[in-house]
């Protein structure tokens, strides 16, 4: 029984190696959002669709004079979400984002809310693996010679152009408009998620599955902001069960071909 266990443990640990740069995408594609949507569902007081975080934060801290602390978690959530999706400051975005997950995680722990520590939990584990995939680059910290640079990751082909900067400022003007108008907001908020995918989207490494899926994930961000839309939940809905088996499709293609390298790291060579 022991053995089956282990043999299966190393079939999907092997499985996930394969494909971790494609995994690592999406995890940043999902964490971006998670939190870019947090921070400004916050900011525009429940005005902007977004899978976590209570909207009411503001409101609820206001009353022991801790408004501005809420404005302030709001918006280091919206410059973490932003940079996550640049692709090209990922690196930073996942570094601040490991304090800021404790937090909640404390927080949630703390407050005995049910459920919610182990969904932050999850988060934080997405998010130390960002860090696990670059750690090369933070080696220099613990050797006393110098080093020298590490050798790039075959997503260093995604921060290249002038995207990653467009990102940026759409996140930026998603954050200044929730302070002038809501429709305003919602409409950079989804230039920000167009801008994102096709930073992923338009580097020729990705194969048609993959870029499928990345497709699939821009679209939810859509339909989760246009959540109050007759009929975007039900799509929404179905689209991540379409979408969570492609990438289970994905990951059993690439288990069957254990010589041949990813696309990903094709075209990085």
């Amino acid at each position: 029984m022991v053995e089956i266990g282990l043999l299966i443990f190393t079939s999907i640990y092997q499985t996930m190696l394969r494909n971790k740069d494609f995994l690592v995408l999406l995890i940043r594609l999902f964490l971006g959002y998670v939190f870019f949507s947090a921070g400004i569902c916050k900011l525009t007081h429940g005005n902007f669709g977004q899978l976590i975080g209570p909207p009411w934060l503001e409101e609820a801290l206001a009353k022991h004079g801790l408004g501005l602390f809420a404005q302030v978690v709001a918006v280091c959530q919206v410059i973490i979400g932003a940079l996550l999706f640049s692709q090209r400051f990922s690196l930073l975005g996942a570094v601040m984002l490991v304090p800021m997950n404790i937090s909640i995680l404390a927080v949630t722990v703390s407050q005995n809310w049910t459920g919610t520590p182990y969904v932050n939990t999850v988060f934080l584990l997405l998010n130390l693996s960002l860090l696990l995939y670059e750690s090369k680059r933070f080696w220099f910290l613990f050797s006393p010679e110098v080093m020298m640079p590490a050798e790039p990751t075959p997503l260093e082909q995604f921060r290249s152009g002038k995207l990653p900067w467009a990102i940026l400022a759409a996140a930026l003007s998603t954050m200044v408009s929730t302070q002038f108008s809501y429709d305003m907001t919602n409409g950079f908020g989804l230039l920000t998620f167009g801008l994102t995918g096709a930073c992923a989207l338009l580097p020729p490494s990705l194969s048609r599955l993959e870029k499928v899926m990345v497709v699939q994930a821009i679209a939810n961000m859509f339909l989760m902001t246009l959540g109050k839309i007759s009929g975007a939940l039900p799509v929404l809905a179905v689209n991540s069960g379409i979408l969570l088996v492609l990438l289970l499709v994905n990951l059993w293609l690439t288990s069957r071909k254990p010589v041949a390298a990813s696309a990903l790291h094709a075209a990085a060579k």
